[in-house]
């Protein structure tokens, strides 16, 4: 059994302050943590995605969260794999504090899913928590899952939907959010992806449209400062109109074979272009796709 867990109620002042606000708060939560452990007075972002993502699902989120980390943010995650253990690695990796919200309880018995058991040590270890509802011998349900949901975007402000198909997981956590009045947000993918079907309806039935750490930060109503990671406004004023053209048709990824399709360019000219572009940091390839810094 982990050491150093604890049991709160809604009653007591270490309990979230967010979670006393919403529909059938939990009536406990076990809480696995350092002993000096409080929740950050950090915002909260949920992440929430497919056990399935894709490559440009992992590098955009882990983008993301490496441009958030100067801003005081913590994440939230659900500690399944793909894109919760993306999120909550990545933030180990930027020094942002992460909380894990489980579907089982706490005991290396119970643990689901057991992969991540070593992950979770981790994120107590430099200061996170793991936290659920459920006595620690209790093993994950069909049912503990959906139920859990309501705590992860319950935690936040705001939830990030990263990749979902139309049926999923995810998307049960931003009807909750909704519910919960609190925002949804979702990284648009390709018309053909799969795993973007449930992120884009989310953005077509008013989710905020998140490409890059800005569109969060202006969700939060935080100002936006200068990064040094970010292509210098120059290179951006300076591109040819060939340049441009490739870079409109990027408002979301493409493969190559539709790149130089819809810039209606000749093949060797669009594939010198993109090269070029890719070189100068202004675009990057994520898999099979090329997408905007």
């Amino acid at each position: 059994m982990p050491q150093n867990i604890r049991e709160l109620k809604p009653k007591d002042k270490d309990f979230p302050a967010l979670l006393r606000e919403i529909p059938f708060p939990p009536k406990k939560l076990y809480l696995w943590a350092k002993s000096d452990f409080q929740f950050p007075t950090s915002h909260f972002l949920s992440v929430v995605g497919t056990r399935r993502n894709s490559a440009y699902g992992e590098e955009i989120l882990r983008k993301i969260i490496t441009e958030l980390s100067p801003y005081g943010f913590c994440t939230v995650s659900g500690m399944a794999l793909g894109i919760d253990t993306i999120a909550a690695k990545a933030s180990l990796e930027n020094n942002i504090p992460t909380v894990a919200v489980l579907g089982s309880g706490m005991s290396p018995e119970a643990f689901y899913p057991a992969k991540n058991f070593k992950l979770a040590e981790e994120i107590v270890a430099k200061g996170g928590a793991i936290i659920s509802e459920y006595e620690p011998d209790f093993k994950a349900t069909l049912w503990s899952f959906p139920q859990r949901n309501r705590i992860i975007s319950g935690l936040s402000p705001a939830t990030l939907v990263v990749e979902a198909p139309e049926k999923s997981g995810s998307l049960i956590t931003a009807r909750f959010a909704l519910d919960q009045n609190r925002d949804v947000l979702a990284i648009p993918g390709g018309a053909y992806s799969q795993n973007s079907k449930g992120a884009n309806k989310l953005i077509k039935e008013g989710a905020g449209l998140v490409t890059s750490a800005d569109d969060i930060l202006r969700a939060y109503g935080l100002e936006i400062s200068g990064r040094s990671d970010l292509p210098a406004r120059s290179d951006l004023q300076n591109l040819s109109p060939e340049e441009n053209k490739i870079l409109e048709i990027l408002a979301e990824p493409q493969d190559i074979d539709s790149l130089i399709r819809k810039s209606k360019m000749p093949s060797n000219i669009a594939q010198s272009i993109i090269g070029l572009l890719e070189i100068r940091g202004i675009i990057k390839k994520v898999g099979s796709d090329y997408a905007r810094m």
